[in-house]
């Protein structure tokens, strides 16, 4: 009777849990405490669940947020921190609240663009502690009251600091959120939530300094944390890839898969019964257009096909899909050129001296009779000289003497 006295029941969760290995020399000895549940199985939770692979990457995202803050506060406020384990589970918003036993600091984020915020909760001794290193104080005692006005505004401050690091880890799918602080020590039921609703909650355990083991928790509703899912796996899509991290061993190890498409058509199924070997299938682009390359699954390229030691190959010819024409092939260049299409050769001009000795009857002989070529003095003498060599009664002479 007394153990059942301790059980309480509750609907069967969904839980991811990455539990932190100490480090070598590192002998802790802390066991987390068990508690006694009787779970109940049920059927679904909602049409807003979310699936195996989508916990598994909010585990990721938010173990990614919690290093970071707590790799900042340990440089930042000089604390001593130890981080034991980071989960992520799904259950009813009721149940939840059924979880949280101890004095806690309960506040809340706006998200731009989101009716419903994002819930969140430190346990007391964990946010007495971030308080009074950043007032540059230790820690004295532990608190078990409700923090003062000051020690609100301290710590809203000291966690508002960090918030950027929380939207970069979701890769800034929305604005920085407002950070308010709700109450302390006793948790406060948020009236917008249902309780039958899908809650989803990311808890990290962590001790800082000498105190005892305490939980940061964050919690959606599951339809919220859907469409973050959603931003982010889009902006993830379209985030270059960085490999600058990797070394060249591993780089040369990875393959990407590449794929060449010449041409598309669409045949009706009368006419794929009819194909025979031997038949010809247009396709819609022409034997000068490029081809298409895709490397992996997004980034596609424009190609010229050619052979390349004996196989099929493809030349880049352009990163951009805009129209690149390329000649024809010999053979199908030779069957499509008209005979009309034929030019006649290049007519190359000649200087005018070898123009007058190829084609005399092109030039008259009153053109070759110049000024400037033959100047009167010389045509002069030539005249006489002829004369004097030549008389024409020497040459022809007269039947009567």
């Amino acid at each position: 009777m007394a153990e059942r006295s301790l059980t309480k029941p509750e609907i069967a969760s969904q839980k991811r849990t990455l539990k932190l290995p100490p480090a070598i020399g590192d002998w802790t000895t802390y066991r987390p405490p068990k508690i006694l549940v009787k779970k109940v199985k049920t059927g679904l939770y909602g049409f807003d669940r979310l699936s195996k692979s989508e916990l598994h990457q909010v585990l990721l995202i938010h173990y990614r947020f919690i290093q970071e803050y707590f790799k900042r506060l340990k440089f930042d406020l000089r604390l001593g921190i130890e981080f034991f384990s980071a989960q992520v589970e799904q259950i009813t918003y009721l149940n939840f609240l059924r979880t949280l036993s101890g004095p806690v600091v309960q506040g809340k984020l706006s998200l731009p663009d989101f009716h419903e915020g994002v819930q969140i909760f430190f346990d007391l001794n964990l946010a007495n502690s971030i308080i009074n290193h950043a007032l540059g104080s230790r820690d004295l005692e532990p608190m078990n009251r409700s923090l003062t006005e000051a020690e609100n505004t301290v710590f809203s401050t000291a966690f508002t600091e960090y918030l950027p690091k929380y939207v970069s880890a979701f890769e800034a799918v929305t604005p920085t959120p407002a950070f308010n602080l709700i109450g302390s020590p006793d948790v406060t039921l948020d009236p917008s939530i249902n309780t039958s609703s899908t809650f989803v909650i990311f808890s990290a355990e962590a001790s800082l300094n000498d105190n005892p083991p305490g939980k940061i928790i964050f919690g959606y509703l599951a339809s919220t944390l859907k469409n973050l899912l959603d931003r982010y796996g889009e902006k993830t899509e379209a985030k270059p890839l960085n490999f600058s991290k990797l070394s060249a061993a591993a780089l040369s190890k990875i393959g990407v898969p590449a794929s060449a498409v010449l041409g598309k058509t669409n045949l009706l199924t009368s006419e794929l019964n009819r194909l025979e070997v031997g038949d010809v299938v247009s396709l819609d682009t022409t034997t000068n257009s490029a081809a298409t390359l895709m490397i992996g699954n997004f980034l596609k390229l424009l190609a010229q096909p050619g052979i390349s030691n004996k196989k099929r190959s493809l030349r880049i010819a352009g990163f951009k899909e805009e129209e690149i024409q390329f000649p024809a092939p010999l053979e199908a260049a030779e069957k499509e050129k008209p005979v009309e299409e034929e030019k006649p050769p290049a007519e190359v001009e000649l200087p005018k001296e070898e123009m007058k000795e190829e084609f005399p009857e092109e030039f008259p002989e009153e053109e070759l009779s110049e000024e400037e070529e033959f100047p009167e003095e010389e045509l002069s003498e030539e005249e006489e000289f002829a004369e004097e060599e030549f008389p024409e009664e020497e040459e022809f002479p007269k039947e009567g003497g």
